[in-house]
């Protein structure tokens, strides 16, 4: 198949697109004839010496029409995201339906999503992106929670594709005799990642916490301005012990910073696929997975770890069961390592191509 992606990246090491996408699309240039449009022009330099690579460096035009043959009539588009094409003259060329497409959105399409900025975002959808959604030939959710919690009112053809990773050769090996060394890794955004919700949990447990000598190192750029924020509610309610914000952290400090933690925190109000959840699993930590986070059924049907939804009351309860069956860790660490073995970018790619043939016959 010829296949083009269409990406709207900044290359920003903070966001999880950054990887799975490029990930996702060097799996299936095995198997398939891609072109990769990415229109804009990225941080992420290294993207340039793929040779299916191209920005609008090369094709200002940012529309299909421009590009060459056969990229300009191809089998399926494959759209990553979904508002990042506001100003695109791409989005109307791909609604008018001539060509099919198949958009990823990578959870933007949730209800708790298009609850942040709803005013600018149900405007937007009048306007323009209602159609864009209903036009394409199918939605591709990362998981079967993003798509129950996106609905169907955005198109009736949809299918389920997860992120995969590509399993890392170390692992963790031995968990902490003493304490619990708990850690979050990702963007200092209160409104997605629930910060506050695992600070104001920490409140209500400062006690316990600090009697079982649990740690929360929490390690994020501060991309909209949140951490003095975070870090005056940490001062003011006593948790300076307990909770330490870090600056961002990638690649081998990141490798380095998840063998040194016994559990992986991600109590997010809403996600796609968590990245950063499924490489944490990856090195064989367990986590404590919110309803928000997108992977709750599959780290309870594994036994991962630990689950809640997206309130304090349940984190805490979360954390005291962590707590209590600390001598599970290593257990639950296998199970999780187990887990993202299913995540293989290979195996994903194969079934993803069997449903692209299917719609493209279509």
């Amino acid at each position: 198949m010829n296949i083009l992606f269409v990406s709207y990246l900044s290359g920003n090491k903070w966001a999880g697109p950054t990887y799975s996408v490029p990930r996702q699309i060097e799996a299936h240039s095995k198997t398939d004839n891609v072109f990769w449009s990415n229109i804009r022009i990225p941080r992420a330099a290294e993207w340039k010496a793929r040779p299916y690579y191209h920005d609008t460096e090369e094709f200002p035009q940012k529309w299909i029409g421009a590009l060459p043959a056969p990229f300009n009539r191809p089998d399926l588009v494959i759209v990553e995201q979904f508002y990042g094409y506001a100003e695109s003259p791409l989005r109307d060329e791909l609604a008018k339906g001539d060509i099919p497409y198949i958009i990823i959105p990578r959870g933007e399409l949730t209800a708790q999503a298009q609850r942040f900025k709803r005013l600018k975002k149900l405007t937007a959808n009048l306007l323009f992106f209602n159609r864009f959604a209903k036009n394409a030939a199918a939605i591709e959710y990362l998981t079967e929670q993003e798509k129950t919690e996106s609905g169907p009112r955005w198109n009736k053809n949809s299918l389920v594709i997860p992120n995969g990773i590509t399993l890392p050769e170390k692992r963790k090996t031995a968990f902490s005799a003493e304490g619990i060394k708990c850690v979050s890794i990702g963007r200092l955004n209160t409104d997605q990642k629930g910060l506050d919700l695992l600070i104001d949990a920490c409140i209500a447990l400062k006690v316990i916490l600090a009697e079982n000598k649990v740690t929360v190192d929490i390690y994020g750029p501060d991309v909209f301005g949140m951490k003095n924020g975070l870090q005056t509610s940490i001062y003011a309610n006593g948790l300076e012990d307990i909770i330490t914000l870090h600056d961002g952290v990638f690649d081998k400090e990141k490798e380095a910073v998840l063998l040194d933690s016994d559990v992986f925190l991600i109590p997010s109000r809403f996600e796609g696929h968590p990245m950063a959840l499924i490489e944490a699993m990856g090195y064989g930590l367990p986590c404590i997975a919110s309803k928000g986070s997108n992977m709750k059924k599959e780290v309870e049907e594994h036994s991962a770890g630990w689950t809640c939804g997206n309130d304090v009351h349940s984190l805490a309860d979360a954390f005291l069961r962590l707590i209590e069956e600390k001598r599970l860790l290593a257990e639950k660490g296998n199970n999780a390592r187990r887990l993202a073995q299913n995540y293989d970018w290979d195996s994903i790619v194969a079934a993803a191509r069997e449903r692209y043939m299917e719609i493209n016959k279509k």
